[in-house]
């Protein structure tokens, strides 16, 4: 098994690089489970649900002129439908071992941003956190 470190991921929102104002993230897959267990069954049983996946960013709050930084791109997109979500965890792309997590954006599908969250203390960096709901499938590109 492969080990890998997150020193060179990229990630992109609605076809805009933002790693470089991020420094943590984390995808989370979840599935619904529906008990349906009877009288007569000697445990528990249970069906799966669907699967809902969502990313948190977290990064410095770091904003330009040009509206690049992921301040900027999250609060825009924060603003409209789903948007196209590329995370890249190694940053070289995707290849059999290096897989690629892709959110499409077409119609009732896309990358939802939900929430941002703003953090500006005294004496400590400006930071900001964010939590995008995948909306429809996301696919594991491996090249």
């Amino acid at each position: 098994m492969a080990r890998k470190s997150g020193r060179n991921a990229n990630i992109s929102l609605n076809a805009v690089a933002i790693e470089d104002s991020v420094n943590s993230f984390t995808t989370t897959f979840t599935n619904s489970e529906a008990e349906i267990t009877s009288f007569a069954d000697a445990y528990q049983n249970f069906l799966a649900g669907k699967t809902d996946v969502s990313t948190t960013l977290d990064g410095n709050y770091d904003t330009s002129a040009d509206g690049t930084d992921a301040p900027e791109t999250l609060w825009d997109a924060q603003q409209s439908g789903g948007k196209a979500l590329i995370i890249d965890p190694t940053g070289s792309g995707p290849d059999t071992d290096l897989p690629e997590y892709q959110v499409a954006s077409s119609g009732l599908t896309g990358a939802l941003v939900t929430d941002i969250t703003v953090t500006l203390p005294v004496g400590d960096a400006a930071t900001y956190s964010a939590t995008i709901q995948h909306s429809g499938a996301t696919t594991r590109a491996l090249s």
